[in-house]
């Protein structure tokens, strides 16, 4: 938001998805996180960023990147995916190509939201 991390992703996305999970609700300040989900070695970050470290539903630590200058949430990244990291899809110059192709954590998603259409539901994590 106040353009003191950039970053660049050299490949295109693995999938882009909505996280319905009891973190990243409040994390996104929504009923939902919209992510796009990556190789990790495909992100240049610049810029000083600031980590919440918290646990996810596997039981292990994620790692949740952040601007320490406007608090914008930035990425996630799961120990139990090394390889693999979401970027917070808000955050992204550019996202108006953004469409869901898939939903995360679908039991806790909020009564009042409506599955996106054509999109795969998922009660956890993917299967990637």
């Amino acid at each position: 938001m106040c353009g003191a991390v950039r970053y660049d992703i050299s490949e295109a996305p693995i999938a882009s998805a909505l996280c319905h999970c009891d973190r990243c609700r409040p994390q996104s300040g929504s009923a939902f996180s919209t992510v796009i989900i990556i190789e990790r070695s495909t992100i240049a970050l610049q810029g000083a960023t600031a980590v919440f470290e918290d646990i996810g539903a596997s039981g292990r630590r994620v790692v949740r990147r952040y601007c320490p200058q406007c608090g914008s949430p930035l990425t996630t990244e799961p120990d139990v995916t090394p390889e693999l990291m979401m970027v917070k899809a808000g955050g992204i110059d550019a996202n108006e190509w953004f469409r869901p192709v898939m939903e995360l954590f679908v039991g806790r998603r909020r009564p009042w939201v409506t599955p996106v259409r054509g999109a795969q539901q998922f009660e956890g994590n993917p299967p990637i």
